[in-house]
C-alpha cells in the first residue's frame, strides 16, 4: 500500500539516525526533501540510492498534485527536512493534508529534533512546554508576541537564525525583563556544540562579547513566569485604584479595598498608597 512517511533525520552528527528510517529511506520509490543537497549527504553516508526530489515552501503548491499522484499510483514517499523531525517549522503541511483528504496513509518515523534535544537538558525542571519557534521577524510584531507571552507559565522554546538572534535578546530583555532566565542551545549533536544557561542580561552579554559564536542553529528555552507578571500586574492595578481614591477614601480604607481585590501583601499595599496620600 502507497504510505507517505514522514521521516525525523540527523541534527547534526549523522550517526543520530534510527535504524527504521534508514530502511524506509532505502525502501520507498522517493524521497523528497526539503534541500536535496543535505538528504544527499545523509543517503551517501549510509549507502542509500533512493531518488530525490525537491520539495519545500516555495514549490509546495506546484509539487503537492505529483506527489499525490505518484501515491495514488501505488509509490510510497518518505519526505525528510534538512534536520529534525519534520514539520516543526518546516514545510509539508499542505501534502500531510492532501493525503489525509484523499485516504492516503501517513505514517511518522521519529527520531532526532532539535526541541526535544533541547528540552531534554534544560535545567528547569520544566515538565510542560510551549513551542513558539521562530517569532516574528520586525521588531515591533515581535515585542507584541513576547508581550502575549509574559505570563505564560509554560516553558517557552523558540527558534532563531544566528542574524537576527541579538535583536531577538534585545526584546526579550525590554519585554521581559533582564532576570528572566534562558537556557540556549548551538548546533546541537555537532561538533561545537555550546549550551548556555544564566539570565536574559548575561546572554546578551555573552553574544555581545563572543563568548557565543553566532554561528550554526540555535534553540533557546526560556523559562516560564514563576508568578512576578501576575504580580506585577496587580501592582499596577493597585496603583491606579489609590490614585483613584486617594481624593474620596481614607488611606487605610483604600488599603483593605485593594487587599480584598488584588490579594498582594498588606505591608506592599501600605507602601504604594503612602506615594499618593
Amino acid at each position: 500500500m502507497s504510505t507517505l512517511y514522514i521521516v525525523a533525520t540527523p541534527i547534526g552528527n549523522l550517526q543520530d539516525v534510527s535504524l527504521r528510517a534508514l530502511e524506509v529511506l532505502k525502501s520507498v520509490d522517493l524521497v523528497a526533501a526539503e534541500d536535496t543537497r543535505v538528504a544527499q549527504k545523509l543517503l551517501t553516508a549510509h549507502g542509500i540510492s533512493s531518488r530525490l526530489v525537491s520539495y519545500h515552501q516555495h514549490n509546495a503548491d506546484e509539487k503537492d498534485p505529483l506527489l499525490l499522484e505518484l501515491l495514488q499510483q501505488g509509490q510510497s514517499i518518505a519526505y525528510v527536512s534538512d534536520a529534525g523531525t519534520p514539520l516543526l517549522s518546516d514545510p509539508g503541511h499542505s501534502l500531510v493534508r492532501i493525503c489525509y483528504q484523499h485516504n492516503i496513509p501517513v505514517t511518522a518515523i521519529p527520531g532526532a529534533s532539535a526541541v526535544m534535544a533541547a528540552f531534554s537538558i534544560n535545567p528547569f525542571n520544566a515538565s510542560r512546554f510551549s513551542f513558539e519557534g521562530f517569532l516574528p521577524p520586525k521588531s515591533a510584531a515581535r515585542c507584541e508576541r513576547l508581550r502575549q507571552l509574559q505570563g505564560e507559565t509554560r516553558a517557552i522554546i523558540l527558534y532563531e537564525s544566528k542574524h537576527r538572534l541579538l535583536e531577538l535578546v534585545s526584546d526579550m530583555i525590554t519585554v521581559l525583563g533582564a532576570q528572566r532566565e534562558i537556557m540556549l542551545a548551538r548546533e546541537l549533536s555537532k561538533l561545537h556544540e555550546q549550551v548556555f544557561y544564566a539570565s536574559l542580561a548575561e546572554l546578551g552579554a555573552a553574544l555581545n562579547d563572543g563568548r557565543i559564536t553566532l554561528k550554526g542553529e540555535f534553540v533557546l528555552i526560556l523559562k516560564g513566569d514563576d508568578g512576578s507578571y501576575a504580580q506585577d500586574e496587580r501592582q499596577q492595578q493597585a496603583d491606579i485604584l489609590f490614585q483613584q481614591l486617594k481624593t474620596c477614601m481614607s488611606q487605610r480604607d483604600a488599603v483593605d479595598l485593594a487587599q480584598s481585590l488584588f490579594k498582594l501583601p498588606r505591608n506592599t499595599l501600605k507602601m504604594m498608597a503612602a506615594k499618593h496620600y
